[in-house]
């Protein structure tokens, strides 16, 4: 079964099995009573990607391994170095993990490439042992590591910038880093991010086409997902 999105994407059987499970587990909701997201949007359609993702390992193997093809799709052949995912806090941390994980499969199987690994981000700096003071764990080692951010959802991109800043702060070459993002809620989001300095982003999907499928597949009713049509048209952030 394949399905045709409105960005013009075709979905096929893996993308269907990640939509059925993020559908069914609450990777994105639609509720009646608003949240509030990280931009001070109050909106109806949240992407989670917290326990309903760690809680159903299922859908987490088929997220990591369609982040590491992207970050494989996106990797020049010439590249040496190793991919290494850093993740936004905190759900970015998870993907970081997922996409570890299922690259030594993928790597093991039909991919040439060194398996993709990953750092952990902290919401504050750690404030005692080895890592005294320092958002991220480890040092920047540019020669033998290509550095990526990974996040679940990019709304207005603020989140992404603060994590490039902090980067930076360690030593990190944030603004070049790849960013790799799983869902884009499609308001704006991407050319504040390249107005900010982001060089590379990455969208593996748009969330106008996940809740079509979701239509599609019979998870939400047609209705719901021009609703979320509507509020998408009508919260839109400028660069």
């Amino acid at each position: 079964m394949q399905i045709q999105v409105p960005s013009g994407a075709v979905y096929d059987n893996d993308d269907l099995d990640i939509m059925q499970m993020m559908g069914s587990f609450g990777f994105v909701r639609r509720s009646d009573e608003p949240f509030q997201l990280n931009s001070g949007i109050m909106s109806h359609v949240y992407v989670f990607g917290r326990e309903d993702l760690t809680d159903h390992p299922e859908l987490e193997r088929l997220i990591g391994r369609k982040l590491a093809k992207t970050v494989y799709a996106n990797t020049d052949v010439d590249e040496r170095r190793q991919q290494c995912l850093i993740g936004v806090p905190v759900a970015g941390n998870t993907l970081a993990q997922a996409a570890s994980r299922e690259s030594l499969e993928l790597t093991n199987l039909t991919w040439t490439a060194q398996p993709i690994i990953h750092r952990v981000m902290r919401e504050q700096p750690k404030q005692h042992g080895a890592h005294k003071k320092s958002w991220i764990n480890g040092r920047p080692d540019t020669i033998n590591h290509q550095y990526w951010w990974v996040d679940n959802v990019v709304t207005d991109g603020d989140s992404k910038i603060t994590a490039a800043k902090r980067g930076l702060e360690d030593g990190y070459p944030a603004w070049e880093m790849p960013c790799l993002i799983y869902i884009d809620r499609q308001q704006g989001a991407l050319p504040r991010l390249k107005a900010a300095g982001f060089r590379r982003v990455h969208v593996v999907y748009n969330l106008l086409d996940i809740t079509f499928a979701f239509g599609e597949l019979g998870l939400w009713p047609k209705s719901t997902v021009a609703a979320v049509e509507k509020e998408i048209a009508e919260h839109q952030f400028s660069a």
